[in-house]
């Protein structure tokens, strides 16, 4: 991931957990294949989700479907 998306796209993922009541970890990582990346949340020991984007993801993008995969 180019540096100077990674400040953004981290932002938009605490943007996204902002209305939770309880704490989670969140990580921007490569995917195995290193062709996208993905945003991993924990909760030890209920919750390990991991959603994928394309390299091109926007930050809203990341904000909506990280919202979406904590609140189901």
């Amino acid at each position: 991931m180019p540096r100077d998306r990674r400040p953004e796209l981290e932002a938009a993922v605490v943007a996204a957990g902002r209305h939770l009541s309880k704490r989670f970890e969140g990580w921007i990582i490569a995917t195995p294949d290193r062709r996208r990346f993905a945003v991993r949340i924990t909760s030890y020991p209920e919750v390990d989700i991991s959603i994928p984007f394309e390299w091109n993801a926007t930050p809203g993008e990341a904000t909506e479907r990280v919202r979406a995969a904590m609140d189901d």
